[in-house]
């Protein structure tokens, strides 16, 4: 009984997670077989989590370093363009200058200003969205990768679901 217990134990999960990065990958992950699943039908095998980059202080972005886990997946040129896009992106929408102009109109017109305009930071959010849509429809999906939509973790670290591959595109959740 305590030997089932242990094998229990350490078991994988059905329905992955990402986790914080302190080792190469276990010996029983995915990286690296032949694919399994559909991009939208089942769980990701595995779950690759970039991590944010603080190195400009609280500035939002990811860090750009290739996972060796995306090996074969994608070239690191291409992951370096992903981050690139998405960083440029996350810099225009915390822009300063456009959160002060913003905030002046909707103060000095008691908020009706709002009613009338879209703030820059969402329609860089709405850019964002539909940039990682395409990134993951031309360049991700086909190799049996999708890039998660980074506001559902408040743009903590950048999620890679690890599918199958040669499938059709799926929405961001």
């Amino acid at each position: 009984m305590l030997i089932l217990t242990l094998q229990h134990r350490h078991r994988r999960p059905l329905i992955p997670h990402s986790t914080y990065y302190y080792r190469p990958p276990a010996s029983d992950s995915a990286f690296g077989t032949p694919p399994v699943g559909q991009i939208g039908v089942h769980h990701p095998r595995e779950i690759v989590r970039i991590e944010r980059d603080y190195s400009a202080g609280e500035l939002t972005q990811f860090s750009s370093s290739y996972p060796v886990e995306l090996d074969g997946r994608i070239t690191p040129t291409q992951f370096m363009e992903t981050i690139n896009d998405i960083n440029e992106l996350l810099i225009s929408a915390y822009s300063a200058r456009h959160s002060f102009i913003y905030n002046f109109l909707a103060i000095t017109t008691l908020h009706l200003s709002t009613l009338f305009l879209t703030s820059h930071y969402d329609k860089e959010m709405r850019r964002l969205k539909e940039t990682i849509e395409g990134i993951n429809t031309q360049i991700y999906n086909p190799v049996g990768l999708n890039i998660l939509w980074p506001r559902n973790v408040a743009f903590l670290f950048l999620e890679i679901e690890y599918y199958v591959r040669g499938l059709c595109a799926v929405h961001i959740r």
